[in-house]
């Protein structure tokens, strides 16, 4: 299950991810990917926005698979890109997303505890 506090991970101290956190991100994803940069901005704007617009609105945890499944074809509906090019993206931001919650609750799990308070 994704929890909202991962999701929230997005948003750390109640802002949204700025926009070098965001390019980390593309830059993560560049150099493991065969897309052009513009490309991959596209998708990964487009998807993490969408992403963060769920966990500020929804309080329900969410199945992996399930969420990926509805960022994808969210992103393939906005941005018109090629499926298979959405989801090897797409799968390689959760990957970075992954990392960066883990890196989070190892160093400061406290952020993710605080995000789980203002949820309540």
């Amino acid at each position: 299950m994704i929890k909202n506090s991962a999701t929230r991970c997005l948003h750390g101290k109640g802002r949204s991810m700025d926009h070098q956190e965001v390019q980390r991100a593309i830059q993560y994803i560049t150099a493991r990917t065969s897309y052009s940069r513009d490309a991959i901005s596209q998708v990964v704007t487009t998807g993490l926005n969408e992403l963060a617009a769920l966990a500020e609105t929804r309080s329900q945890d969410f199945a992996r698979e399930a969420l990926l499944e509805y960022i994808t074809h969210w992103t393939i509906r906005k941005t018109g890109l090629p499926e298979p090019m959405v989801r090897e993206i797409l799968d390689c931001a959760g990957r970075w997303l992954d990392d960066m919650v883990h890196a989070v609750e190892t160093h400061a799990p406290e952020l993710l505890d605080q995000n789980e308070s203002s949820a309540s």
